[in-house]
């Protein structure tokens, strides 16, 4: 029986891989190198082995090894550096890394901007009950007060008081303590800080921003949401957390738009001010 070019190259793979059962060549090679990059044995911001290596480790062809590369780079775990200085950058997934996918399944059904804060508004009052039990919830309530504070000297700045807020919630979705959650809510927050930071720029252009007087009232919610979690009472952290968050997503699901992860020139929305 004549084997194939799969069958031949899969099949001189070097005894201590473990054996590749998907249907091409480099689907099979990518899926290894797949596992590698999770499992740590390949670090983060490292630069993959050159070529020439992994074709020592991986006997296939140079295009089914560059396919696997193009397979792991859409990923999002791969990033090609291409000129003089070239080569290939490991990327370990990030909660951005997949609330941008996550993104672009809620654009391309047209999610509207109400249903994402809905769902945003169930998952963080959950992260700050679960920081008032922290058994270092002392300590977070005085990280985030000190994140309230720095919002004081940036209240006159739209544009950066915005910034400022995003970063407390990120880091109130941070202090849940539970992994699964701090995933699945900070995937959420990501998105909604893109939706946010793009409404931020078109109001304070247009004028159309809150008034400082509203913006003192964000700080002195997140003060009270620091306190209730520092002084180590969950009912009351996940109580303020709702109220506020009702409060403020109001302004941008106001616009009655939907959710975009990508501009109007296919290119993906910045979340961070250039």
């Amino acid at each position: 029986m004549v084997e194939t070019v799969a069958e031949r190259e899969v099949g001189v793979v070097r005894s201590g891989a473990r054996p590749l059962h998907n249907p091409t060549v480099a689907e099979a090679v990518a899926a290894q190198l797949r596992s590698r990059i999770l499992d740590g044995d390949l670090t983060d911001r490292s630069e993959l082995p050159t070529e020439a290596v992994l074709l020592e480790q991986f006997p296939v062809s140079r295009p089914s090894l560059r396919e696997a590369f193009r397979i792991l780079e859409t990923e999002g775990l791969l990033t090609v550096r291409r000129g003089k200085r070239g080569g290939t950058i490991i990327t370990h997934p990030t909660a951005n890394t997949a609330a941008y996918h996550v993104g672009l399944l809620l654009h391309s059904q047209h999610t509207t901007l109400e249903d994402l804060a809905t769902g945003r508004n169930l998952l963080e009052p959950l992260c700050a009950d679960q920081a008032a039990r922290n058994r270092d919830h002392a300590a977070i309530g005085r990280k985030l007060s000190g994140l309230s504070m720095l919002g004081e000297d940036q209240v006159e700045d739209g544009v950066a008081f915005t910034t400022l807020s995003v970063d407390f919630h990120q880091e109130l979705v941070k202090a849940a303590g539970n992994a699964t959650l701090q995933v699945l809510a900070g995937i959420l927050e990501s998105i909604w800080d893109t939706q946010e930071l793009t409404w931020a720029r078109s109001a304070v252009s247009e004028g159309d921003y809150p008034s400082v007087e509203l913006r003192r009232q964000v700080l002195k919610a997140h003060r009270r949401i620091a306190q209730a979690i520092q002084d180590g009472d969950p009912d009351e952290a996940a109580r303020l957390t709702s109220g506020h968050l009702k409060a403020t997503s109001r302004f941008v699901a106001a616009q009655g738009g939907r959710v975009r992860i990508v501009d109007d020139h296919g290119g993906r929305r910045p979340s961070r001010s250039a």
